[in-house]
């Protein structure tokens, strides 16, 4: 049952706004409109006795006394043209006789010319009637209310029954006929009860606006009060605030958008502190990087300069090891140079048609003869299909894979000897490059970050040429720029493989067959 609960409840939060508004809208009228119909029907099929019609209370004369003469007589007629029998028809007159009868009035009752009820001598009520008012046998009713006494004489027809009643009472009086009073007690008491039955639906009226107006705005003003506060614990710094309110119309897209806004949020300001603390541990490197060949390159021009390296050998040694700091810092600061134009969008790439698996030949076998010098053996493995070709720009590209071999180069193991594998595979519409070495490899925690810029896994660091935590980075922008895409696989102590996916240039068969 609580299921069902709550599957009706998310059902109604449902609802549009505009939805609510309108059936609220259409509901305070509707209600309203029915409570009064019903309460019309019921005061108009009982207005006789709660106005007190129905029965005939005084032999004074006043408005509300002829109304209830008017209504007892109306009431007489009804039930001797009913399908009654005229037993059963006698036995429901006396209901409305005897309290006539209690005041002094006499009824004599004329079925068909014949008489059907008397209250007395029917000869001596026709006579008492006479000394009133002359009787008339045309069949016209009378209503007399005299000084005299009253008569009032009434026909009731149905096919062919014709009732005649006739009713006389000569105590009867009419001191108060033209009395301003009599009028008055009669409006007191009509407009006064009236008035109480039109206040209460008057105040069903208004009570059932105010309750769907309360409700609909409830519904509505609820989760806005959530979203305020939802907003202010976001400004107060809290983004792990979620708003608690499911619904697909217009307030639960909003909340809705609104969690999401707060998780972005969240994930990007973490994201940018990531990136930030990343940025300047790698800042705090690069200038530990720059200050470690600068102090070389000036100990080592001193000691010339000092007279230390006294001997042919030592200057030339005390030259080249200045030389080398110097190029340290020259590729870390073309390195910068790379990722500062790379990030601003400053650089121009010179694509042209290459066949791939010829440049990748040519770079290997250069490669692998410089690699040899450092007990590095580079291999290769490209299909037979030489006439593969993509849009490079070929120094650009040199560049990447450059990067990519001095980290492998970097993170070798040791003790043992150094190996890299560099691969083609050819699919229909792109080559994927492989470049996968034996070395430390890279957790699982670190392998989706290190194409990040300024990112390093390994933070340790002596010299430039162990890595700035830039090279992946510039790859990965150099490829992109290509249209391609780059990744990474990698277990610790088994390895790292670096992909590269650029597509193909595709030609139709016409240009195949010149």
């Amino acid at each position: 049952m609580s299921k069902e609960k709550s599957k009706k409840s998310h059902s109604s939060n449902n609802l549009k706004v505009s939805t609510r508004l309108t059936i609220s809208t259409v509901m305070s009228i509707v209600i309203p409109v029915l409570v009064l119909l019903i309460f019309s029907s019921v005061i108009l099929y009982n207005a006789a006795s709660v106005f007190n019609f129905t029965t005939v209370t005084t032999n004074s004369y006043s408005m509300l006394n002829q109304v209830q003469w008017s209504q007892t007589i109306s009431s007489i007629g009804d039930e001797l043209i009913s399908s009654d029998t005229d037993s059963h028809k006698k036995e429901m007159l006396s209901e409305f006789t005897s309290p006539l009868e209690s005041l002094g009035s006499m009824i004599y009752i004329e079925h068909n010319g014949k008489e059907f009820y008397s209250s007395k001598n029917s000869k001596g009520i026709i006579e008492a009637a006479q000394s009133i008012v002359e009787l008339n046998n045309n069949g016209e009713n009378i209503n007399y209310f005299g000084e005299n006494g009253l008569v009032i004489v009434s026909h009731a027809k149905k096919n062919r029954d014709t009732y005649t009643i006739l009713i006389v009472n000569r105590t009867y009086s009419v001191k108060d006929a033209t009395s301003k009073s009599s009028r008055q007690n009669f409006y007191s008491m009509i407009i006064g009860r009236t008035g109480i039955l039109f206040l209460v639906i008057a105040l069903i009226f208004v009570l059932s606006i105010i309750l769907l107006s309360c409700i609909t705005s409830r519904t509505i003003t609820k989760p806005l009060k959530e979203l305020s506060e939802g907003a202010n614990e976001i400004a107060n710094g809290n983004l792990d605030h979620t708003i608690d309110y499911e619904s697909t119309n217009e307030i639960g897209t909003t909340v809705s958008a609104f969690n999401d806004m707060a998780r972005q949020l969240k994930k990007s300001i973490d994201t940018q502190n990531s990136i930030e603390e990343s940025r300047q541990q790698v800042i705090n490197g690069v200038a530990h990087d720059l200050r470690t060949p600068l102090t070389s390159i000036k100990g080592y021009v001193e000691g010339i300069r000092d007279g230390i390296a006294n001997t042919p050998e030592k200057q030339e040694r005390y030259l080249q090891t200045i030389y080398s700091s110097a190029l340290d810092m020259e590729k870390l600061l073309d390195e910068l140079l790379s990722l500062s134009r790379l990030e601003t969008g400053n650089i121009e790439l010179n694509m042209e048609p290459i066949y791939i698996v010829a440049f990748l030949r040519d770079y290997a076998e250069e490669t692998a003869f410089q690699l040899e010098k450092s007990g590095f053996k580079l291999k290769y493995e490209l299909p037979n299909d030489t006439d593969i070709e993509v849009m490079l720009d070929c120094d650009r590209f040199v560049r990447v894979l450059s990067n990519i071999v001095s980290n492998s180069v970097k993170y070798a193991k040791k003790n043992i000897a150094g190996e890299i594998l560099l691969s083609l595979e050819n699919y229909k519409k792109s080559v994927i490059i492989s470049i996968k070495d034996n070395g430390i490899g890279i957790d699982q925690k670190n392998l989706s970050h290190i194409f990040e810029t300024f990112y390093r896994a390994d933070t340790a660091r002596t010299r430039v040429r162990e890595g700035s935590g830039i090279g992946l980075s510039v790859c990965k922008q150099i490829v992109e720029l290509h249209d391609g895409q780059i990744w990474a696989f990698s277990e610790p102590d088994r390895g790292t493989t670096i992909f590269i996916s650029l597509n193909k240039i595709e030609h139709n068969e016409n240009e195949k067959g010149k």
